[in-house]
């Protein structure tokens, strides 16, 4: 691979899901998403082969191939982290810093209802506007995540 920066055709939603899934909550199983640097194809591959038929309906052989297809080629493919959930508690801190509304009393009473538990906020909240204001924060700010890290391989993504 080259030092300049690709354009690469990429499904936004299944790259998004892939960047911004919380790997400490849902990668149940030993597993890793790889970008096809040439393709802009996403492969969810499991360190165990038969693993990949429980989680994905992948056969064990499959995984096991395109597992040795990618430790084969290792520039060929970027390695997509996820964010750990640290991360999404700073994306929900971020969300409590923002502007999304322009009711102090509300600003401050849905800042105060955080104590460390995204779900027990949600809760404690109870308000579908302010959960769904803050569900549209965080898909864009995932969305810029994401983004930001292609960029910083190298990549120029065309979302398709």
């Amino acid at each position: 691979m080259t030092d300049e920066i690709r354009k690469l055709n990429i499904d936004k939603g299944q790259f998004v899901m892939a960047y911004g899934r919380d790997v400490d909550y849902h990668d149940q199983t030993s597993e890793a998403t790889y970008l096809d640097r040439c393709t802009g194809k996403l492969l969810w591959i499991y360190e165990i082969d038969d693993d990949a038929y429980m989680m994905a309906g992948l056969s064990a052989e499959e995984n096991r191939q395109e597992r040795e297809r990618i430790a084969g080629e290792p520039s060929r493919f970027l390695e997509v982290p996820g964010l750990d959930h640290g991360d999404h508690h700073d994306i929900l801190k971020m969300f409590l810093r923002s502007d999304w509304t322009e009711d102090e009393e509300r600003w401050r009473m849905v800042g105060d209802a955080y104590t460390g538990s995204i779900g027990r906020w949600k809760d404690d909240v109870g308000d579908r506007d302010v959960i769904h204001a803050f569900y549209d924060f965080q898909d864009k700010t995932i969305g810029e995540m994401a983004e930001e890290f292609l960029l910083e391989n190298l990549i120029e993504p065309v979302w398709k």
